[in-house]
């Protein structure tokens, strides 16, 4: 039976929304606002900035417990209140983070911030998003990764002024506080499966459902899977890494971004306007990569990323300003696609009967692979002084998640897409 195309509705775009917003958050105080924040920390506590990014690394891997801890109680509590609560988390964390006064309160502080906005991202939006629209994830998480895009786009620049102005210190108790408040409505609001609001997945009527989706109950089932038998599955290992690089790849030279455009010869105005502009580039990207993943499928469009990566990498790292400005226009439109087929990659394989219990295994080894790209910047930063080896290291990261995704078999354990293509 062909699906009826029906949108999103209401209660699926306030999920998406609310997705957004900790997209955004996730690009303030962890990734984009790294350009701000770390410098400024430094300062405050009289260290190298190479430091504070190394603690940046550490706060995210050992946020991954944070994240293993986020998925087993996903699966017990549901991942919207795992998702609102982690943007709570996340938000005080990231007040005390720029209070703090001394570099070891700074890494706990930032353990949660990293912890916080990655599970309440991967595990209870990634999550949700599963199980809301299991066939529509590429256009659905295409607007809630947008999120990202408009972080860049106006978090770091808002971060500028506020350092400027009333200090870090003090404007990160504005950003936290409405992080919070945010975090509470969620609590409220949202819920765990459309059944909950009386609507069916990708908000498709009850005659469509019981012709194209599995009926299996419940919708956060556990549907067979151990954690021992997903680690010897092959496919949980495929999404880790091919996802997991591309994300180290995407925040590995957003975190850098204006220290990279002033190394390659822009003032500091510049450098960071130039991360507000090419945010306006990922927001229509965004919407056209959610498209793109509709009409070619996961692998074409893991590929297509993979190899516009390469082509901007090499082109930043040629020394000519044309291409170097080619390569921020390319940069800007892929700024949602790791995140994009992070989750849609793993939805897509394995499905939405079950996801909980996936998603509790796969993001905490994916988290730790794209963690790593704190200490990608920070080491290469101190042997070379530059980040053009970097950004060398990040065309050969983006080959082999290229390489992973050929790999992949699409729809292995769909059950949604088994029960459409049944005889």
């Amino acid at each position: 039976m062909e699906q009826t195309k029906r949108g999103f509705g209401a209660w699926g775009w306030f999920l998406l929304l609310f997705g957004l917003l900790i997209f955004f958050s996730n690009g303030g105080f962890f990734a984009d606002g790294t350009n701000i924040i770390s410098p400024a920390v430094a300062g405050r506590l009289n260290v190298d900035q190479s430091l504070i990014l190394t603690m940046n690394s550490i706060a995210g891997v050992v946020g991954v417990l944070v994240a293993i801890v986020a998925g087993q109680v996903n699966q017990r509590i549901g991942p919207s209140k795992v998702a609102a609560g982690c943007l709570i988390l996340a938000g005080l964390g990231h007040i005390a983070a720029c209070n703090a006064v001394n570099v070891p309160m700074y890494l706990v502080a930032m353990c949660f911030v990293g912890g916080g906005l990655s599970a309440g991202s991967f595990v209870g939006i990634g999550t949700l998003v599963a199980m809301w629209f299991p066939k529509k994830q590429g256009q659905a998480m295409s607007v809630v990764a947008m999120g990202s895009n408009f972080g860049t786009m106006l978090f770091v620049p808002l971060l500028s002024v506020l350092a400027a102005t009333v200090g870090i210190p003090t404007g990160s108790i504005v950003c936290g506080g409405v992080a919070a408040v945010v975090g509470v409505v969620g609590m409220i609001l949202l819920r765990d499966t459309p059944k909950q609001r009386g609507l069916y997945p990708d908000n498709v009527t009850e005659a469509e459902f019981k012709a194209n989706y599995s009926t299996k109950p419940p919708e956060i089932a556990d549907s067979g899977w151990t954690t021992g038998k997903l680690l010897r599955t092959k496919e949980v290992w495929l999404c880790v890494f091919s996802t997991g690089l591309l994300m180290l790849v995407q925040m590995g030279i957003m975190t850098q971004l204006v220290a990279r455009n002033m190394e390659v010869g822009m003032d500091s105005t510049m450098a960071t306007g130039v991360m507000s502009a090419i945010a306006v580039i990922g927001i229509i990207g965004s919407v056209i990569f959610g498209r793109i993943v509709f009409k070619l499928g996961i692998k074409k469009a893991g590929v297509l990323t993979g190899l516009l990566y390469i082509v901007a990498m090499l082109f930043n790292v040629s020394g000519v300003m044309p291409l170097v400005w080619v390569s921020l226009v390319v940069i800007g439109f892929l700024g949602a696609a790791a995140p994009n087929l992070m989750n849609s990659i793993p939805g897509s394989v394995f499905g939405r009967v079950g996801y909980a219990k996936v998603n509790s295994v796969v993001f905490p080894l994916t988290s730790i692979v794209y963690m790593l790209n704190f200490a990608v910047n920070g080491l290469i930063k101190k042997m070379f002084n530059s980040l053009s080896v970097a950004y060398i290291v990040f065309a050969v990261l983006a080959f082999i998640s290229l390489l992973l995704v050929l790999a992949l078999q699409d729809h292995k354990y769909d059950q949604d897409y088994m029960a459409a293509h049944k005889e």
